[in-house]
Formats: structure tokens, C-alpha cells, sequence
């Protein structure tokens, strides 16, 4: 399954905006990887649930693995141990492909439920995502300010 270039696109914006276009050393990676999966996870979760996006990112990371030797060793739930373990193994550059391997490919699949514009869209409020304050005001309807 090749994502579309709108997944592409939307995944890579998710990694650069979450990581310092420097970040080479295994904990920044890992670290920068976990930002974009706790991010991505967060955000997907108040539209699919906790279950869906564990749905969701499994099936993507299944996917992307066979493109993607980096993300052999990545379970599901990949701490930064797994995921500095990668770096060190198979490089930064391809973890990191590897990761916006998987934001792209769960955005496809995202895209096969909601539409590919509703799904780039939701994965795009990944990276501007609000506090959950300013969320729960903006589903209440706003602000009395």
C-alpha cells in the first residue's frame, strides 16, 4: 500500500514540525518520534477513541514495515529504548522515514473512513492541536471572551 502524496505531505509537515531539523543522536529521534506518535495518538483519539487509533496505528505500522526495515523492531507501543535502539541500528534518517512512513499510512487509512481531506485535516490539527482547555471550549462552542 503506497499513502497518498497528501498523506505523505501531512506526515512529513508532523515530523519536521515536531523535530529540530538537526536531531541525528538516537535519544532525539526517539524522542522526536514519540512527540509525533503521542501527538498523532492524542489528537486521532478525541475522534476515533483510544481503541481506533491502537487499530489505526497498528495496521499502519504493519504496512509500512516491509518498506521500512527500521520499523522492524518497533512494537506498537515503541518506547524511546526501542526507538533509539533503531537509530542506533539502521540510522536516524531511516527511523525517521519510518515514522512518517506510519503517519501517512495511518492518515491513508483514516482516509478510507472519513475521506482523504477530513483525514489530512484531522492529522494536520495534530501539529496545532490546542491545549485540551482550548479544545474542550472550541466542542462547547466557543468562548465567552
Amino acid at each position: 500500500m503506497q499513502p497518498s502524496s497528501a498523506a505523505i505531505d501531512v506526515a512529513r509537515r508532523l515530523w519536521a514540525h515536531e523535530n529540530d531539523v538537526g536531531s541525528t543522536t538516537p535519544a532525539e529521534v526517539a524522542a522526536g518520534a514519540a512527540r509525533v506518535l503521542a501527538r498523532l495518538d492524542l489528537t486521532l483519539g478525541r475522534w476515533v477513541g483510544a481503541d481506533g487509533v491502537r487499530a489505526l496505528r497498528s495496521r499502519g505500522v504493519a504496512l509500512a514495515r516491509p518498506a521500512h526495515p527500521a520499523l522492524a523492531a518497533l512494537a506498537q507501543a515503541a518506547g524511546d529504548e526501542e526507538v533509539a535502539a533503531a537509530v542506533r541500528t539502521y540510522g536516524p534518517e531511516a527511523v525517521a522515514t519510518g515514522i512518517v512512513a506510519v503517519v501517512a499510512t495511518v492518515t491513508d487509512l483514516l482516509g478510507r473512513i472519513v475521506g482523504e481531506q477530513m483525514a489530512v485535516r484531522l492529522v494536520e490539527l495534530t501539529g496545532t492541536a490546542p491545549p485540551a482547555s482550548d479544545a474542550q471550549r472550541e466542542h462547547e462552542g466557543g468562548s465567552n471572551g
